[in-house]
Parts: C-alpha cells; structure tokens; sequence
C-alpha cells in the first residue's frame, strides 16, 4: 500500500511539472508573439511617421517658394498669408518630431529629402521691373492651382497614413495625424474661397490688387500674434481662447471690427478690452 501511495504521488508531481511545462511554453509563445506584434507596431510608426515628414520638409519648401512667388509679383498679402502658412508648417514638423520621440522613446531617422522646385527656373533672369500686370492674372491663377493641388495630395497622404494607424492599432498616433488631417481641410477651404472669388472676376488684376492690403494686414497680425512678441497686449486676451481655430478667430476679429465701429472706439487695444470683448463671448456662449 505504501509503494501505491509513493507511486500515485510520483505521478502527481509528475503531471503537475508537465502542466508546469506546458503553461511555461505558452506564456513563452506569448510573449515572443506579443514582442513581434510591438515590433511591427514600431516599424508601422517609423515608416508613418517617416513619410509625414518626408512630406513636410516639402511642405516647407513649396510654402517658402510661394512666398517668394508673390512676394516677387508685388502680391503682398498673398506673400503674408503664404510666410504665416510656412511658420505654421515648421511648428507641426517641430510638432511631429517631438510626438514621435515622447509616444515612441525614439528619434526619426535623418533622410535625404528631393526639394520640389516650382518657381521657374527662366526667372532668375528677371527683376520686379520686369513684372507688369498684363501677366499677373496668369501667373496667381498657376499659383493657385498648385497649392490647391498641394493640399489635396497632402490630404490624401494624410488620410492613407491614418488608416494604416488605425488598421495598426496605433490609435495614439492615430489621433495625432487626424489633427493633421483637420488642418490641411482648413487650408483647402481657405485656398477654394480665394479661387471662387477670383472665378467670378475672371481674375481681374484690379481685384487682385485689391485683396492684398487685407490680406497683408491680416496675416501679418496673426503672424505677431502667433510667432512674436509685438501683439503682447493683445495676446492675453487670445490665451483666454486657445481652443479657437482660425477660421473662429477671423470670426471674431470681424465682429470685434463692427463692434468698435458702433461703441466709437478707435482700434485696439482700448483700455478696457475685456467689455469690447464680452458680447461676442455671450453670442458664442463661450
């Protein structure tokens, strides 16, 4: 009876140290599965990431030669909007660097970039003397054309990127391109109303003359706002609101406009520049 007992608890030990084994190799199986699917997570967010960046460093580029572009045709509120447009282009590229390394605990490989050239190269030739406004309808309309066309393969990159995330599991990353995603739409809007407006003109060059000194005094304030110190006044009444995008902003600039028109104020700041702003924030219900 005793060797019955030895051997039934010799069996015991031994079904027990097989089961041992066994969840052994599962959690073994396990982990080496779950460190290649972190492995192939890594790799997705690398190339991702690679190629917005890639795109970026384009992005920048184009946005610069445009600037000069218009700046070249006497097109200063064009120039403007296209200079806040590539400051706003190097703070997303600072942005994505700095997300990659803060979610991913890595730093994006440095890689030859080919810099797309869309100013003429026959223009180096030529000084603004040269430039007379029998060409300048011509000329915005290309422009145009292609930085409409610039966003929209943009866009398209952007969303192809968020759908691989998304497929990935990456959802954090996910997110981040989304935002992305929402800008370059802002941009595209922004592009198709200018265009729209000058469809209807034919490209009259009076009209194009005319929307520059709005546009100029309207980006080269947001430019301060955004990138100086020179609005500092006005800055702290923008912190209240960071939410806002531009679009909410334009908004509100123009209303403020009407709003001072009617109180008598003669520009801003005023001394009290939180009651001129108080009725529009109630409209809102901010």
């Amino acid at each position: 009876m005793r060797s019955n007992a030895m051997g039934d608890t010799n069996t015991m030990e031994s079904h027990n140290m097989d089961d041992m084994s066994m969840d052994r190799m599962q959690m073994g199986r396990q982990q080496r599965s779950s460190g290649m699917r972190d492995t192939r997570k890594a790799q997705v967010a690398e190339e991702v990431y690679n190629k917005i960046n890639e795109h970026m460093c384009k992005a920048l580029a184009f946005h610069e030669q445009l600037a000069d572009y218009f700046c070249f045709l006497g097109l200063h509120g064009y120039k403007r909007m296209l200079e806040y447009q590539y400051m706003c282009e190097c703070a997303e590229k600072r942005k994505l660097h700095r997300r990659y390394i803060d979610i991913h605990q890595k730093i994006l490989p440095v890689k030859q970039v080919q810099i797309p050239v869309f100013i003429p190269a026959d223009w180096s030739r030529y000084t603004v003397e040269d430039i007379d406004d029998s060409v300048v309808p011509k000329f915005v309309r290309a422009a145009l054309k292609e930085w409409k066309s610039w966003e929209e393969k943009t866009k398209e990159l952007y969303e192809q990127q968020c759908e691989v995330l998304q497929q990935s599991g990456l959802i954090p990353d996910y997110e981040f391109v989304k935002k992305l995603v929402v800008d370059v739409e802002k941009e595209l809007k922004k592009i198709v109303r200018i265009i729209e407006s000058l469809n209807g003109t034919g490209y009259d060059v009076n009209t194009i003359h005319g929307m520059q000194d709005k546009y100029h005094e309207k980006y080269k304030k947001k430019y301060n706002d955004r990138f100086t110190t020179k609005n500092s006044v006005r800055r702290t009444i923008y912190d209240r609101m960071p939410e806002w995008d531009d679009d909410e902003w334009d908004e509100y600039e123009d209303y403020r406009g009407t709003y001072d028109e009617r109180i008598n104020v003669p520009g801003y700041p005023d001394r009290r520049p939180e009651r001129r702003e108080e009725p529009y924030r109630r409209r809102i219900g901010y």
